[in-house]
Parts: structure tokens; C-alpha cells; sequence
């Protein structure tokens, strides 16, 4: 995930709490820095030539979509913070299909990545590394959860595990259940963006992902989903993987 990308989600948090005064001057504070990968990513779309000089205001505009869109997905949108600006340009016609950019990381990359990171592996990582990678081999569909104190290398493993499965040329997913958490993840997102679980949850709650969803067919061609969770209590713990079991049934 790229640097001004994923502080967009870091900013949709900031934002679903409600209690920025004036989220406006926000934007306008660090909307240089948030929008600082989007000539590449316009490029990389194929909407501008490489030499081709994009405009600021078409920069900037495409990061306020990139903010809605991810708003919209939470079933809020920039209109709900007044007076922050809209979006002008229709930008949605002009973005790859979501599955292929879930399969846009360079398999040489991935590899690199996987050789080196594995030589630095402890046993209990190893072990781990090798259970995970036989269900995905084999197809088992196993549930496997890591548990560890802070800084033992729960997600350097997670990291290193989907980037053997992309290594692959397979669709790895990884989630969290919040915008920092994501931020750890390579290709990292919401558990509430990807599924639609609602930001506050209770024993009935369900994730609202339908099948129309931009995500459906990404879903349909995952080899395996990464899970970062930190949760107050178990039972919030184990609410969040309900939710996300059913939603993938």
C-alpha cells in the first residue's frame, strides 16, 4: 500500500469519530502529503502519459474521491463533514477492476521478499510459516490464530506468509480491525471496509457485504485472509471472526 493511500483511511478514522471541529482545514493542512503517490497512481492507471504534467487541482481531486470512496463503503461520505469539498470528477469508470489490483504485486518482488525475511525466521515462526503455507497448498481451509505479546513478530510472520501466497500469483487478503492495524499490513484494509462489519458490534450484528459488492469477486478468488485483531476484550475478538466467517460462507 502506498504512503498517501493508506493515510487516507488513517484520516476516514479521524473523521468517523465525530469530533473534528473542522475537518476542511485538516484537508487543507496535509492534503499534500495525502495525495503524495497520486500522479503515480494516475499514471500507473493509464489515465495520463508517463511525461504528461497532471494538474494539482486533478491530484488532489482524486485523493478527495479516494476519501469518499472509502467513506462510502462505511455508508457515510465527504458530504457528511461539511465544509469539506467533494470530489468534482467522475473517477470510478477510470480504476482497474478491484481483483486486479489485488494481483498487481511483482511475483520476482514477493520472492525476493519471502527468502530473506524466512532466513530471519525463530522456530515457532518457521513452524507456523510451514503449517499455514501446507492448508493453503493443499486447500484445507484451516483456521490458524497467532498469539503473542507486543513485538514478537506476529505480523512480520502475517507479512511474510501472504507475500509467499502473492509469490505464488494468488490473491492474499489481509485485514485488521482498525485503521493503524491496517497500516502494519502489506496491501493492509479494514475488516470494516472489506466485509461492511458495522463499526460497532453486538451479538447479532452481520457484515452487510453484498453480493454486487466491488469486494465479491476479490473474495471469490482469495487463497487466504490474513487477520490482525486488537481487541479490548475476547468477546469482541471472536464476534469480529464470526462475522467474518459468515460473510465468506
Amino acid at each position: 500500500m502506498q504512503p498517501g493511500i493508506a493515510c487516507h483511511w488513517l484520516l476516514v478514522v479521524i473523521l468517523l469519530t465525530d469530533k473534528v471541529a473542522k475537518p476542511h482545514l485538516l484537508w487543507d493542512q496535509f492534503k499534500a502529503g495525502l495525495c503524495d503517490d497520486v500522479k503515480h497512481k494516475l499514471h500507473h492507471i493509464n489515465h495520463y502519459q508517463a511525461d504528461q504534467k497532471i494538474p494539482k487541482d486533478n491530484v488532489y481531486d482524486y485523493g478527495l474521491w479516494d476519501l469518499n470512496r472509502i467513506l462510502v463503503e462505511m455508508e457515510r461520505s465527504l458530504a457528511n463533514f461539511p465544509p469539506m469539498p467533494l470530489p468534482q470528477q467522475q473517477w470510478a469508470h477510470r480504476i482497474p477492476n478491484p481483483l486486479l489490483q489485488a494481483k498487481q504485486y511483482s511475483v520476482d518482488e514477493m520472492a525476493t521478499l519471502v527468502d530473506e525475511q524466512r532466513t530471519i525466521f525463530n522456530p515457532d515462526q518457521a513452524a507456523a510459516f510451514n503449517a499455514v503455507l501446507e492448508s493453503v497448498t493443499n486447500n484445507q481451509g484451516h483456521l490458524f490464530f497467532i498469539y503473542a505479546a507486543g513485538g514478537c513478530g506476529k505480523t512480520f510472520l502475517c507479512n511474510t506468509i501472504t507475500a509467499e501466497v502473492r509469490r505464488r500469483d494468488q490473491v492474499a487478503l489481509c485485514v485488521a480491525s482498525s485503521g493503524i492495524a491496517a497500516l502494519l499490513l502489506d496491501g493492509g484494509r479494514t475488516s470494516h471496509l472489506c466485509f461492511k462489519i458495522p463499526l460497532s458490534i453486538h451479538e447479532d450484528s452481520v457484515a452487510g457485504l453484498k453480493h454486487n459488492s466491488y469486494m465479491f469477486p476479490v473474495l471469490q478468488q482469495t487463497k487466504i485472509i490474513g487477520m490482525k485483531f486488537l481487541c479490548s476484550t475476547s468477546m469482541i475478538l471472536m464476534l469480529l471472526i464470526n462475522i467474518s466467517e459468515t460473510c465468506l460462507k
